[in-house]
């Protein structure tokens, strides 16, 4: 407390500098929200570098103005990604929720779910305005309800029930049992399933999951220029539409044909997909060696670490990538127009704690050591790769043994893509 000022009373300067402390911070904040915080993205560009700042516009196919209404406004084809800025990518959820045929999560408040037809009928305070929405079932891949008695590794288990083939309807019960059958029920305390032609009630206690025939399954693909929305809590969301204004939530149209309305707090971050990104995991390999330390083989894995896990990397959970282990090569042809190469590269920040591998990458069988072909661990960090491949023909990602063998040699490629 200062001398000069009595508890209870305040002088007419601090009134003054008080009010003048508040104007300048809204002006730094921005009218649209004043006294609050501004969220601050990164979007990184087609052509040159990185920038910064809060999204001030996000219009029609796709165009993007970051900071103040005289900054540059980015065509749709102009940028590649949105993230929140010092903000890692969250997890995948692991509560109850909805898993989409292509690929999309959404958590799910289960006392709102019921079988509707042929449709799923649920509500979300983010999609539909908070009312019931109702979702075709051949949409749907994995209805996720809570994990199995014995589960050491839940997004290995997502991913392989939302990628498993089943000509009819699979119920995963806790103790590990399964029964096949067509769904023909599902409320707030129970499921029904018509087995053989007989009807059986399961209490959803009991219940892991349900995975939906994979023969009846139909991707929602969107035709045109499209984005995937991560959301904090870990939902992705394949969008349509999206627009926002300074400071104004986020509105737009998933591919599922639900409507949204999210706060800019909760996005952390915007993929623009279909645009001139071209990611290796849309792409087959020429070709994949691997040279075993011992006697244990390994394969590459799209869109997951070696294990089948989650990539995990830089802090965050990636959803595109390859994971790979020592010592392997893979091989791809530079797609026509394709002017440079990038990527994060690291070993898996779970798996691959005891890891220890030299990284390289391969254009036209040139190599381009990482970090001066020094042992890469995890202490070392993710390793951002950025190189010029006009003209190429082929460019192979190189993982071989450091000093430790193979020990825990988890790599992930992440956000690995060509940029025409």
């Amino acid at each position: 407390m200062s001398p000069h000022t009595l508890p209870g009373r305040t002088t007419p300067f601090l009134i003054v500098l008080t009010a003048l402390f508040g104007v300048l911070a809204g002006v730094v904040q921005g009218a649209d929200q004043p006294g609050e915080k501004p969220v601050l993205f990164v979007v990184s560009r087609a052509t040159g570098e990185p920038l910064r700042g809060p999204v001030r516009e996000l219009g029609d196919s796709w165009k993007l103005r970051l900071g103040t209404a005289e900054t540059p406004l980015y065509q749709g084809d102009d940028w590649l990604t949105l993230r929140r800025a010092d903000h890692p990518l969250p997890a995948n959820p692991t509560s109850a929720q909805l898993i989409f045929t292509n690929g999309d999560r959404l958590p799910l408040d289960l006392t709102s779910v019921k079988l509707v037809g042929e449709r799923l009928s649920f509500t979300h305070p983010l999609l539909g305005e908070g009312k019931p929405l109702q979702v075709p079932l051949p949409v749907l891949s994995v209805l996720w309800l809570q994990p199995p008695d014995q589960a050491a590794n839940i997004p290995a288990l997502l991913r392989r029930l939302a990628s498993d083939r089943h000509p009819r309807d699979v119920v995963w019960l806790q103790n590990g049992d399964q029964l096949e059958g067509v769904l023909d029920g599902l409320q707030k305390q129970e499921l029904r399933l018509d087995v053989a032609r007989k009807l059986t009630t399961i209490p959803l206690s009991k219940v892991s999951a349900l995975t939906l025939s994979s023969e009846l399954s139909q991707a929602p693909r969107p035709r045109g220029p499209h984005a995937r929305l991560v959301l904090a809590d870990g939902t992705r969301l394949t969008m349509v539409e999206l627009s926002a204004a300074s400071g104004k939530p986020l509105r737009g149209k998933t591919a599922f044909g639900a409507t949204v309305e999210i706060p800019l707090q909760q996005v952390i971050a915007l993929d623009r997909l279909q645009a001139r990104a071209v990611y290796l995991d849309e792409l087959q390999p020429v070709r994949y060696e691997h040279t075993p330390y011992l006697d244990l083989k390994w394969n590459y894995t799209v869109g997951a670490s070696v294990d089948r896990g989650d990539l995990r990397l830089a802090r965050g959970t990636h959803d595109r990538g390859i994971g790979m282990h020592s010592a392997s090569r893979l091989t791809y042809h530079v797609p026509a127009g394709a002017q440079r190469f990038e990527a994060l590269v690291g070993l898996d920040e779970i798996r691959g704690r005891a890891g220890s591998v030299r990284l390289q990458v391969l254009v036209d069988d040139r190599p381009h050591p990482l970090e001066d072909n020094k042992d890469v661990t995890v202490a070392r960090g993710a390793l951002p790769v950025r190189l010029d491949v006009r003209g190429a023909k082929t460019l192979t990602l190189v993982v071989e043994f450091g000093q430790r063998g193979d020990v825990g040699d988890h790599v992930n490629w992440v956000d690995a893509r060509f940029i025409k």
